[in-house]
């Protein structure tokens, strides 16, 4: 019981002194993480910025094809329709 205590008291002791290595190591493994996940962020934001702009552009599109679509139809409408006959022309001869 006596050398448990005395590993545990002296394991306290040494990680006392100041940081290991492996602590060392995962707070610069943390802090790279943190620097990717604020860059992943940002990234996030533009794409978001981006997305928003593209889809106002497919809206407008959208409205765009409705009306030239709306257009289309009438012409063709306009087209199957038979010509009227021209005005009988009235006057001398």
């Amino acid at each position: 019981m006596k050398t448990w205590v005395m590993a545990v008291l002296a394991g306290g002791l040494l990680s006392a002194c100041g940081p290991s290595k492996e602590l060392r190591q995962v707070r610069a493994e943390a802090t790279s993480l943190r620097s990717e996940t604020d860059s992943l962020r940002a990234e996030s934001r533009v794409l978001r910025a981006e997305n928003k702009t593209l889809k106002a552009k497919v809206a407008d599109l959208e409205d765009t094809l409705t009306e030239v679509s709306r257009e289309r139809d009438e012409l063709k409408l306009a087209a199957e329709r038979p010509a009227p006959p021209p005005p009988k022309k009235t006057g001398r001869k």
